[in-house]
């Protein structure tokens, strides 16, 4: 059952002078992106039906891919999810890969609108990711990724740099702004004395700094983004 993630919108009073708006259900984006895959599908059916008649067809059976989410018009398929999967190692189950696709699309089109994009210092970056890739899928697993999902590695690099454009806009937008303060710093510190053994302030200063502020901007960047969803039409399949 598809479930909306949207925010909900509550109908006002209208002015009486004020012309009364009909919207057609038709011109919904999400509608008629989940009702060109249903053509498409009963499109391939009847084919293979047809086909069928007349003589005995010998192929690669042929298999649709499921939808797992629509933002907006753009559809994000289950085999995009196991591919993020991939590139993130397994490091994340497929619902958090699905949100965490759903999430970079809201983040690139703010980085679009910014002007945000890869540059010669982020090639170090997005290749380094890769090389994690084939080493990950080592041993002929790589080639067999690629063919499984109909992928060339420009592709893979591609959905590599997004990631990395992603990144550089929350940095952008988010952690540039982000000041933590030594009387935080201390404060942590004394607070969780017992976590630091015998480390003193001045060797535990860097590891608090770094911790508080990647605590910052994570509760920051959920709240940006709860902002962009709330706007966005987000259609998860369940």
């Amino acid at each position: 059952m598809l479930s909306s993630i949207a925010g909900s919108v509550k109908p006002q009073n209208q002015p009486q002078n004020q012309t009364e708006i009909v919207i057609d259900c038709y011109c919904n984006t999400s509608y008629n992106a989940v009702m060109l895959y249903l053509r498409l599908s009963i499109s391939f059916l009847l084919i293979s039906t047809l086909l069928s008649w007349g003589r005995v067809v010998q192929a690669e059976p042929l298999i649709i891919d499921k939808i797992a989410a629509v933002v907006d018009e753009e559809i994000i398929t289950y085999s995009e999810v196991i591919v993020e999967l991939t590139l993130n190692l397994h490091e994340k189950d497929e619902e958090s890969a699905l949100h965490d696709l759903i999430d970079r699309k809201l983040l690139l089109r703010e980085a679009e609108k910014f002007k945000i994009t890869e540059d010669k210092g982020n090639i170090d970056k997005i290749q380094g990711k890769l090389e994690a890739v084939r080493e990950y899928l080592a041993g002929g697993r790589y080639n067999d990724f690629l063919s499984g999902y109909s992928l060339t590695e420009s592709d893979l690099l591609k959905r590599l740099t997004d990631q990395v454009i992603a990144e550089k806009f929350i940095n952008f937008r988010i952690n540039f702004f982000i000041v933590i303060s030594e009387d935080a710093i201390k404060t942590f510190y004394e607070e969780h004395k017992g976590e630091f053994g015998e480390q003193t302030f001045s060797n535990a200063h860097d590891l608090i700094k770094m911790r508080l502020f990647r605590a910052e901007s994570e509760k920051r960047l959920n709240e940006y983004l709860d902002g962009l969803r709330k706007r966005a039409r987000i259609i998860i399949n369940q």
